[in-house]
């Protein structure tokens, strides 16, 4: 059940950010919801949990948003199993942990993309690329990650979700 409700979450999820969502603009950036799924979930199932959902989350991503099939997939792997392995070094009520995890994930993600298009010899306007995407994403990403991690920190702790690792 508990794996049914994960699920059915980050399909909506991913429903809303390929649809809803683009109207949340700003300068050519939209939230990246699934990464923020990820390092919440993340957070409070560890780092093993944390890798698994971040993988199939980047590869639904990646087969529904499409750039480079597996890219996502193995940076939200990665993301999820290191915030997993903070999951009884941090204090979980916190909701600036989800703040600043979330801005460093960002951080993560977006440079890897950036360093893989350069690579791919595309050209980029690296400051503004930095001005207006990086900055704007980590800010507005970590703005958007405490009220995401609230309503995921309180589904987890719901009495559907314990009976369903019972």
């Amino acid at each position: 059940m508990r794996l049914i409700i994960i699920s059915l979450i980050i399909i909506l999820n991913l429903i809303l950010q390929s649809t809803v969502f683009q109207w949340f603009e700003i300068y050519g950036v939209v939230p990246n919801t699934a990464l923020i799924l990820v390092i919440s979930f993340s957070i409070y199932l560890g780092k093993n949990k944390g890798a698994t959902l971040g993988f199939f989350v980047g590869l639904l991503q990646d087969i529904i948003l499409g750039r480079i099939i597996g890219l996502n997939a193995f940076m939200f792997m990665i993301i999820g199993y290191v915030v997993g392995l903070m999951d009884q070094k941090i204090f979980k009520e916190n909701l600036l942990i989800p703040f600043i995890l979330t801005a460093v994930g960002t951080l993560f993600y977006e440079t890897i993309n950036l360093l893989l298009i350069f690579l791919l010899g595309y050209k980029i306007e690296l400051f503004d690329i930095i001005k207006k995407m990086l900055f704007i994403e980590v800010l507005y990403n970590s703005i958007f990650s405490p009220f995401i991690y609230f309503y995921v920190s309180k589904l987890l702790k719901s009495k559907i979700m314990k009976k369903a690792t019972n």
